[in-house]
């Protein structure tokens, strides 16, 4: 085999090697930590009349859309980014009553987070 075949080769398993790789949450531009919301499970609705329309915010920003969820729902959501130190609120829309705010967190890396405020309880996978 010719050494530019066997450099190919080599080139080409590395490329694949790299493809594979699990990515790790990595450092933004100011250093803290580049994270994403990826998961949310609902063990307890708010509402007792039906699904819950559930959105989240970040400094009084909405930062995902309304997603129903009933009681048991587990469901990927599309990679959303958070940074570390931010407060993460679920909130549950209520129309035409007030909208619920089901907690409020600070996220300080990956991990679960759980939300009861307001008799729900609803966890948001951070990753």
């Amino acid at each position: 085999m010719s050494s530019v075949i066997r450099v190919l080769a080599v080139a080409a398993l590395g490329i694949s090697a790299v493809g594979v790789t699990p990515v790790v949450a990595q450092a933004t531009a100011d250093g803290t930590q580049a994270l994403k919301i990826t998961r949310i499970k609902c063990h307890e609705t708010e509402d007792n009349t039906g699904a819950d329309d559930i959105y989240l915010m970040v400094d009084g920003s909405v930062i995902m859309n309304s997603i129903q969820f009933t009681n048991g729902d587990d469901k990927d959501i599309p990679d959303i980014p958070i940074e570390a130190g931010k407060v993460l609120t679920v909130m549950e829309s209520d129309w035409p009553d007030a909208n619920d705010n089901l907690g409020a967190k600070r996220i300080n890396g990956p991990g679960n987070y759980e939300f009861t405020d307001d008799g729900a309880h609803y966890t948001v996978t951070v990753g």
